[in-house]
């Protein structure tokens, strides 16, 4: 199991977990959103209560090593279905692989990831969640963004690449919108390399066998922080892509 429980702050104890199953756990990694981190579990924790229903979801934030007010702000909330793991840092992909671990583990039936820098509109939810048992996955595909022409060009030049080095016929694969099956993803995150970096690719190519939908999204500007990755450093991390990429199988 990539979660470990000496890692996980107070919020993890047994003791605090809730006696009823989730019906869906939202994955939320998180690094240095000091300002957002809050605002952004507001606002889903709004829509999940509309959509989902309340106390049938359970939200998990992993905090990957923040270093800035993070963990404060986080600790300040007094949610019940407020869960946070706190690790040491190892990246988005990586983090985003012990939430979908962490959400089976806590008896979820779907487990919902998004990320914590406010770009993801709680708008596109109910079009997912709608689709949650037509097929094993559903993505949200950015059809209109906030975010600049640089990130729009790395996500065409990674479309493309995938198509050409995989033939996948998935759009948007590195999309933090996604609704899997709990078990489904953790069966999937334990096949995806400890060393990956971009993580949620692995995961949207090795379960792409298993059926998806794509549903159209708007996709807006960050809130907070700074993106991780620049226009010129996603060049040496597409390079570690298609190494990474091959080491999947089929």
């Amino acid at each position: 199991m990539r979660a470990s429980h000496a890692e996980s702050n107070r919020q993890t104890d047994p003791r605090t977990v809730p006696t009823t199953l989730p019906e869906l756990v939202l994955v939320v990694p998180v690094y240095n959103e000091e300002d957002a981190i809050v605002p952004v579990l507001e606002e889903w924790r709004t829509e999940l209560e509309r959509t989902v229903g309340k106390g049938r979801f359970a939200i998990l934030v992993i905090d990957d090593g923040s270093k800035d007010a993070t963990p404060a702000r986080l600790a300040a909330l007094a949610w019940p279905e407020l869960t946070v793991h706190r690790h040491a840092n190892r990246g988005h992909g990586q983090s985003c692989l012990v939430g979908y671990t962490m959400a089976a583990a806590m008896g979820a039936t779907f487990v919902f990831q998004i990320d914590s820098d406010g770009q993801c509109d709680p708008a596109g939810f109910a079009g997912v969640w709608e689709r949650r048992n037509n097929v094993a996955a559903v993505y949200g595909r950015r059809t209109s963004r906030d975010d600049g022409a640089a990130r729009r060009l790395i996500s065409l030049i990674l479309r493309l690449s995938l198509k050409v080095a995989r033939g996948t016929r998935l759009n948007d694969t590195n999309v933090p919108f996604r609704l899997y099956r709990a078990k489904m993803a953790a069966a999937a995150a334990a096949r995806v390399p400890e060393d990956f970096n971009l993580a949620n690719i692995a995961m949207a190519l090795l379960l792409e066998p298993e059926g998806f939908e794509e549903v159209p999204i708007h996709f807006r500007d960050r809130t907070g922080g700074h993106p991780t990755v620049s226009m010129w450093g996603f060049a040496p991390k597409a390079v570690r892509l298609h190494k990474d990429v091959f080491r999947l199988g089929k």
